[in-house]
């Protein structure tokens, strides 16, 4: 026990002492099983049966990691002490009770699917030669994150025939847990896969009565299957009207004579039990090719109806590889009805794509089917915004898909922003931002997405980021500098974030406006660019004097002071004709009137004399251009006299 640190006693129970304990040094939590045996000779020989069962290694048997040893001797006991992986949602047992305390019943698809995975694993320790000897609702475990319809069940706390047999373990088991015992082992006969199959039967009998028989009504019936066949058929019958298949098969692994029970290659020729092991994509059991008559790939591909892929991923919602396939054949398809798959997508396609959310194939074809329904307003719901943000760090590492997750995001922000306001991905962004500001498609997805984001009303989750979405800015600049639509969205993406009133302290951290000024010299060509850039810069002005100081003493890259008035000179020479950036440049220089240094660079570069004489010449019949054209030159004339 040096190596772990208890952090919770779970109790006794028919098995062992149950503690959960962390590893010293991983921090890792697991469970520590803690078996009292008979004596030190047990124990020795149990320890040596559990060694092989260290290196299992299969997704429906629980891990062992460790073991050892232990003697105290105050009381005369010993111990097995086994290493196991912990269950935070606990058992079977403790979820089937629950349940029927309220008389709900399971589904059927999640008693068919949790029946193949159980049988799975029995399939896998047989394969191995290795008998379960132990199989009860309680010794099977659910895998999962606080939602059972979404959890697999794990086998565990297999026990070696030396424990099995052991004197000390077998007196304190109660009558309850020998309920799921065969009826040979009780006769001190040999344990086989067969007396595993009687205790499934027993545990799928649990499963299928949790809505019409008690507990003790189902001990019962276990108790009186050893010796009276016709209690249990009778039962059976009437559950046939619930789950047609199910009961018939138990029928035939709990039967008292092992001659006359299921054996583990009848499972082969049962087509129930093929289908089953179909869904969840069993390496166990090899299938007779006639059981997928009924859902070939040629029927897939031919049948192009919608309804069809519907009904075919329903049926095999859990056969990862079929799913796949459907997905992949349903957007290739050029004749699906899309107004169909439009009212199925949210309530039938998410459910079945959200089991398989680490499927890169699955979550490309799935996002290629949404963009081609996109526009639709039956899309327009938080639950697919949220399947679709739940994407993005799962798949930030993905190029390919980063792209069309931020293509279908800025698809669904542009017809409702409150959608990914409530969805919060402020953070997600920045991280992608920072991942990829090598990247100028994605870099432009990102910023693109923040001024949908923000261009109706600041967030506080934006608020909360704004230092490192400043920070990512930057970086893209000067990662792009001659990407002219880069950064045109660069400056539509700070754009709402002027309104706030920490901005002017962050700019003096990140100083964007010598970023903008640079890329007004940069991109004099671009026309979207100049006019993204002056309503920036305008805005800024009327904000703050620092930045109309950063604006006239600027830098480039290399160090040398640039020459803003005359850049905003070039430009209108360059766009003389177009009254918008016009219009642009003598807002920007209206903003600047206010202040006096501005108004002595303006003098010293003959402002008056040259540009502003031009615009105004240029678009003497636009009465607002010789209004701010006048308004600035008063100024000047002011300041000249003084």
């Amino acid at each position: 026990m040096d190596k772990y640190i208890v952090d919770k006693n779970l109790g006794l129970d028919t098995l062992a002492e149950r503690i959960v304990v962390r590893q010293k040094d991983s921090n890792k939590t697991y469970l520590l099983s803690k078996m009292e045996l008979m004596d030190m000779a047990t124990t020795a020989v149990a320890y040596q049966e559990y060694l092989p069962l260290m290196k299992l290694s299969y997704e429906n048997i629980a891990s062992y990691f460790d073991i050892f040893t232990s003697v105290e001797h105050k009381i005369s006991a010993t111990y097995i002490n086994l290493i196991s992986e912990y269950f935070p949602m606990g058992n079977l047992d403790t979820y089937l009770q629950s349940i029927r305390n309220e008389k709900q019943s399971l589904n059927n698809q999640l008693v068919d699917m949790w029946f193949a995975q159980i049988l799975d694993g029995l399939m896998f320790l047989w394969n191995q030669h290795v008998v379960h000897r132990n199989l009860k609702p309680d010794c099977i475990y659910l895998r999962g994150e606080n939602n059972e319809q979404n959890c697999s069940l794990v086998i565990s706390d297999i026990i070696p025939s030396s424990v099995a047999y052991d004197i000390r373990m077998r007196t304190r088991l109660p009558r309850r847990a020998l309920s799921y015992t065969a009826p040979e082992i009780l006769a001190s006969e040999k344990y086989t896969s067969q007396s595993d199959i009687y205790s499934l039967g027993c545990v799928l009998l649990d499963m299928i009565t949790c809505d019409t028989l008690t507990d003790e009504e189902t001990l019962q019936l276990r108790i009186c299957a050893r010796h009276d066949a016709s209690t249990l058929s009778q039962t059976l019958q009437t559950l046939q009207k619930a789950h047609e298949t199910i009961p018939g098969l138990i029928g035939r692994m709990v039967v008292p004579n092992i001659e006359e029970r299921m054996k583990n290659g009848d499972f082969l020729h049962d087509e129930y039990v093929i289908e089953c092991m179909h869904n969840i994509d069993s390496s166990q059991l090899k299938y007779p090719s006639r059981s997928d008559k009924k859902w070939s790939h040629n029927d897939l591909a031919t049948n192009e109806k919608i309804e069809y892929y519907l009904k075919y991923l329903k049926q095999h919602r859990n056969a990862e590889i079929r799913v796949e396939n459907a997905v992949q054949l349903c957007n290739q398809s050029k004749s699906i009805d899309l107004s169909i798959l439009t009212i199925c997508f949210q309530k039938d396609l998410i459910p079945i794509v959200e089991h398989f959310l680490s499927n890169a194939t699955i979550i490309q074809a799935t996002l290629e089917l949404l963009a081609k329904i996109i526009q639709s307003d039956l899309i327009l719901t938080s639950q697919v915004v949220f399947f679709v943000t739940k994407l993005m760090p799962s798949y930030e590492d993905n190029e390919e898909l980063t792209k069309k997750i931020g293509d279908i995001l800025i698809a669904l922000a542009t017809q409702n922003t409150k959608l990914l306001t409530y969805a919060q991905i402020a953070a997600n962004l920045v991280r992608v931002m920072t991942k990829y500001e090598n990247n100028a498609d994605i870099s432009a997805r990102c910023c693109t997405l923040i001024w949908l984001m923000a261009k109706d009303a600041m967030t506080k989750e934006l608020r909360d980021n704004q230092a490192s979405i400043f920070g990512s800015f930057v970086n893209i600049l000067q990662n792009h500098p001659n990407n002219s639509d880069l950064f045109t969205k660069v400056c539509f993406a700070f754009l709402p974030f002027i309104f706030e009133k920490r901005t002017a302290d962050y700019l003096v951290q990140f100083n964007l406006v010598r970023h903008f000024t640079i890329g007004l010299q940069t991109h004099t060509n671009d026309q979207q660019a100049i006019k993204a850039a002056l309503a920036v810069l305008s805005e800024l002005f009327k904000r703050d004097e620092r930045c109309v100081m950063r604006f006239i003493c600027s830098r480039s890259n290399d160090g040398t002071i640039l020459e803003s008035m005359e850049i905003l000179t070039k430009i209108f020479d360059h766009f003389k004709n177009h009254i918008d950036v016009a219009r642009g440049i003598m807002t920007l220089l209206q903003s600047m009137s206010s202040y006096d240094d501005a108004i002595d660079e303006m003098i010293s570069t003959k402002m008056d004399e040259t540009l502003l004489y031009e615009i105004k010449r240029y678009h003497s019949d636009n009465e607002d251009i010789s209004r701010i054209s006048e308004h600035i030159m008063t100024c000047i004339r002011q300041r000249k006299f003084i």
